[in-house]
């Protein structure tokens, strides 16, 4: 035996189906229409100061590279002083002349000497020739130890000059080594500048084309959002179809009814199920 069924039946409201409808063909027709790209420029090339100043530091850096200060600096650090060149030319004539002054004033001394002995009456005797000699020896003495003092005064003198001028032109080549790599420097940021131009180039291509792939899922998208915003708007609609199962049910019920009433009377069981 088969009881009845309870359906429900859902509509949507007429006008939010129009909405909707509208909504999907304008989809469509966004969805349709094509991708038009940025054709404007969006990278800005180097202006003609930029371009001068790359060529000027090009011109710098190979003026700079035609030197080989290393190689100087290097030949500087092992090869000996050259001491000799920077001799007084004129330290014989002031030794000479320094000796030749002692020598007068030892020829002085002697004829002080020998007019002192003539006075004395002692000239040409042994007291005259000790002193004769100890002016001699003096002399001597003098004459070495000031051209000694003056040849070590010219050879430091030379030294010194030496020094000064290997530390000068060390300075020089320092000068020139500290330039090139200023200048190796400056190359290298005029690479850097020109390849982040480029790279800014490629970067601007690539980002056009992912924005032409995102296009068609972003206006998409926009519609989709338009649409679940809506409120649902519906009717439903509720129905019992009895069956068989459920006409016995009630006529039992009707039976037992009848039975604590008393009976039926004439025609009233058929009456209450056909009711």
């Amino acid at each position: 035996m088969s009881k009845g069924k309870s359906t429900t039946t859902t509509t949507t409201d007429p006008t939010q189906m129009a909405i909707y409808s509208d909504l999907y063909d304008r989809s469509k027709s966004i969805a349709g229409q094509p991708f038009v790209p940025y054709t404007g420029s969006r990278v800005a090339g180097f202006n003609p100061d930029q371009l001068q100043g790359f060529d000027s530091t090009r011109g710098m850096f190979q003026d700079s590279m035609s030197y080989d200060p290393r190689g100087l600096l290097s030949d500087m650090g092992t090869q000996p002083l050259n001491i000799q060149s920077f001799q007084n030319p004129y330290n014989t004539q002031v030794i000479d002349q320094s000796l030749a002054d002692l020598d007068r004033a030892r020829q002085i001394r002697l004829q002080s000497d020998q007019d002192a002995a003539i006075g004395a009456g002692a000239f040409g005797g042994s007291r005259s020739a000790l002193l004769e000699a100890e002016t001699n020896r003096n002399f001597a003495d003098q004459a070495a130890r000031t051209s000694s003092n003056l040849r070590q005064s010219g050879y430091n003198n030379s030294l010194n000059a030496a020094m000064q001028d290997r530390n000068f032109r060390s300075g020089i080549q320092s000068g020139l080594l500290g330039d090139q790599y200023r200048n190796l420097g400056l190359m290298s940021g005029i690479g850097s500048q020109q390849q982040g131009l480029q790279q800014r180039g490629m970067d601007a291509g690539y980002n056009e084309f992912l924005r032409a792939l995102q296009y068609g899922p972003q206006q998409l998208g926009l519609l989709a959002q338009g649409v679940s915003a809506l409120p649902t708007q519906s009717n439903q609609t509720a129905s019992y179809k009895p069956g068989f199962g459920d006409y016995l049910a009630g006529g039992a019920s009707l039976l037992g009814s009848a039975a604590m009433g008393g009976g039926f009377g004439q025609g009233g069981f058929f009456t209450k199920m056909l009711g």
